[in-house]
């Protein structure tokens, strides 16, 4: 075959003549277009690849006025709740013809504008969303909101959101957590906490007051440590806690990772891990399970929540009015018992 310039950009009529087709049956096939049988359908989309066709899915979304693309923000990747729900937003978003662009704002605002801003800009069919940390101000969403493109949020929402949202009972997890912590006989319970800022962080540590409020505990705000959940703030603020003069006989953490950090610095400083302290996670990863002792949890369906979050958001662009839609999702959570709180 002769070559082609890397600058002429092939066209699905050099495919059509390399083939003597229709351009109109090149551009079915390629569409995996059930009229189109299936030996033309590989000649076809065989020809494409050797010659390197790359279609113009921008002139094609402009022409059918939609992407078949959902944009997706999510704070990090690596988190384990994230990365489930991420497969089950994929995969459920396969199944009805989407794709989806991943984009992580790294809990930063800023890079959640950009992003915000970009998905926009390439006239993505809809957008689902995490926000970060520290957002509170959600004007930078109005794009989407002003022009009726449709908008999900899930996990972390924003407060009062007249829109979509699919969440876990963030509240009765820290609730349950810190019963559990109870009736395992502590009174002198500690709270790792993300940043104050997000409602999924507010919601927790007020079912952890409730919990302490029910069995007549005082609150004590110095039992209060907040802070970005990663492994690194948690074991800086684990050093600080075990510093202290009085050493808590339970903590709840706002998420495993956390948890986990703890662990490894009070195993540092040779405090037994439930004898001393019981410590509960939350959202169930995989390092609760291998991590020693075992980790108590709260699961909250990471691979569910990802696919109830795509479902609502492609009923909103197909405009299916037949399915009814909730506005406001909540999931159940459980608690996992483990060995980091047994008796």
């Amino acid at each position: 075959m002769k070559e082609r310039n890397n600058t002429n950009k092939i066209t699905i009529y050099d495919i059509a003549n390399a083939l003597s087709l229709s351009a109109s049956t090149v551009s079915r096939a390629l569409q995996n277009n059930p009229l189109i049988n299936e030996e033309t359908r590989e000649k076809v989309q065989q020809m494409a690849t050797e010659m390197g066709y790359v279609p113009n899915w921008i002139a094609s979304s402009l022409r059918k006025k939609r992407s078949n693309i959902i944009g997706l923000i999510v704070p990090r990747t690596s988190m384990y709740f994230q990365s489930t729900a991420i497969s089950g937003i994929q995969h459920e978003a396969h199944k009805y013809g989407f794709s989806i662009v991943i984009g992580q704002s790294d809990e930063t605002v800023a890079m959640e504008k950009e992003l915000v801003h970009t998905f926009y800009s390439l006239r993505v069919d809809g957008l689902l969303a995490v926000s970060s940390m520290f957002t509170t101000n959600f004007d930078h969403f109005n794009p989407f909101i002003k022009n009726n493109i449709p908008l999900v949020f899930y996990d972390r929402v924003p407060e009062d959101f007249a829109g979509y949202t699919i969440t876990g009972d963030d509240f009765k997890g820290g609730f349950l957590a810190t019963e559990h912590l109870i009736e395992q006989g502590c009174k002198r319970i500690a709270h790792f906490s993300g940043q104050l800022t997000c409602n999924l962080y507010q919601q927790r540590l007020a079912g952890y007051k409730a919990a302490l409020e029910k069995y007549d505990i005082p609150f004590d705000e110095s039992l209060v440590y907040t802070h970005n959940l990663t492994l690194d703030a948690a074991i800086e603020a684990s050093e600080q806690m075990l510093s202290g003069p009085q050493l808590p006989d339970g903590l709840f953490s706002a998420n495993d990772m956390s948890a986990v950090g703890f662990i490894q610095e009070a195993r540092r400083r040779n405090i037994a891990v439930p004898e001393q302290v019981k410590v509960v996670g939350y959202s169930n990863d995989l390092s609760s399970r291998i991590i020693s002792p075992s980790l108590t949890t709260v699961e909250q369906s990471g691979y569910r929540m990802g696919e109830k979050a795509i479902e609502t958001l492609v009923q909103l662009i197909n405009k299916d009015e037949k399915s009814r839609i909730t506005q406001h999702y909540v999931f159940e959570v459980e608690l996992i018992k483990r060995d980091s709180t047994r008796k």
